[in-house]
């Protein structure tokens, strides 16, 4: 990943970044199943920067809401999807 070497170059030791709901449960929730290439992509990132001496800090992206709850619930407008 030459990105993240080169937030090292410049001299970076963090990094913050979102992950996708939809990338991790693409129906929405786990009972619809969790995405193995969505876990390990986000797995490799986080290794890459560790091994680079760059600390992530993960948030979770809440604008990514799966199109499925928003149909259901009617997304964060529900006391249900929080």
């Amino acid at each position: 990943m030459e990105d993240i070497a080169m937030l090292k170059e410049i001299g970076l030791d963090s990094f913050r970044f979102s992950i996708s709901w939809t990338r991790i449960l693409p129906r929405g929730k786990i009972s619809g199943g969790v995405s193995r290439e969505g876990v390990q992509f986000y797995n490799n990132l986080i290794d890459e920067l560790l091994s680079k001496g760059i600390t992530p800090f993960v948030t979770l992206f809440h604008w990514d809401t799966p199109q499925v709850l928003e149909d259901e619930y009617g997304g964060f407008l529900s006391p249900n999807i929080v």
